[in-house]
């Protein structure tokens, strides 16, 4: 996916994605803080990402063990109205799955999985309909779904992410993803497709090239710049928000080059 990237910051500007700095709703926030990130790219054995006060340990790769692998995939409660339970994720090519652990100064810690470039035909749904997709956001037949679980501290419950990276490309003003713990506590993803130009902010002729992230209030609170390197912005000064959304960002950082071992 990374390639698309390439390719779209090509279409506008010649110089190439060097000079794409992401046209986010909150740039001229006084709160806005910008963190380049470390680590990304390079020899990607043992590799740490880093971007300000927050630190990966080293990711794991192909977690998941044996051969034919079955995550469960509950997207919050099976009980909870509206939320449907995802039985299973039928998974077999473990070399698209991660692991890695965070830790901050405040005493947080996370474990994060993550199961990349998958197809609908991965999913065991007990049934495939439209509402499905309209409450976890994404189209059931995509050949491209990351599938992401956060740990954050004592908790049992991850909150959990299905994003449809294909229709964030091809749909990024329509299409949104969804990070959620329950039907009350969430945050939506809505793919950058715009860049900053010399006379304001200028469309992207084709896809997206990262996220800007929303609480359940619609306000902005975050982005992450999937260009080159990659950045990582915070608009919150809430410490267990920062360290929950730092390991969004550092999950779709290390989604867009695992690809490419």
């Amino acid at each position: 996916m990374r390639t698309l990237l390439y390719i779209f910051c090509l279409l506008i500007l010649p110089a190439g994605c060097a000079a794409v700095q992401p046209a986010l709703s909150i740039s001229n926030s006084e709160n806005l803080e910008t963190f380049a990130v470390k680590g990304r790219q390079g020899i990607l054995i043992n590799q740490e990402l880093e971007f300000g006060e927050f630190e990966t340990s080293k990711v794991k790769r192909s977690w998941t063990k044996g051969g034919n692998s079955r995550l469960q995939v509950p997207v919050g409660d099976a009980g909870t109205t509206g939320y449907p339970d995802l039985p299973s994720l039928n998974y077999i090519d473990r070399n698209q799955t991660f692991h890695f652990q965070m830790k901050d100064s405040t005493g947080q810690e996370s474990d994060v999985y993550a199961a990349s470039e998958f197809s609908s035909e991965d999913l065991q749904l007990e049934e495939r309909s439209s509402v499905l997709e309209e409450i976890l956001g994404f189209s059931l037949k995509s050949e491209n779904f990351f599938y992401l679980q956060i740990f954050l501290n004592k908790n049992l419950q991850p909150w959990q992410l299905i994003l449809d990276n294909e229709a964030a490309q091809v749909f990024p003003g329509k299409y949104r993803g969804i990070l959620v713990l329950d039907e009350n506590t969430y945050y939506s993803l809505e793919p950058i497709s715009k860049v900053q130009g010399k006379k304001g902010p200028k469309s992207l002729l084709l896809g997206s090239i990262g996220y800007e992230i929303f609480n359940s209030r619609n306000h902005s609170i975050a982005a992450v710049s999937l260009v080159d390197n990659g950045k990582v912005y915070f608009n919150t000064n809430d410490p267990e928000e920062r360290f929950l959304l730092a390991n969004l960002c550092a999950a779709l950082l290390l989604q867009e080059n695992i690809s490419e071992e």
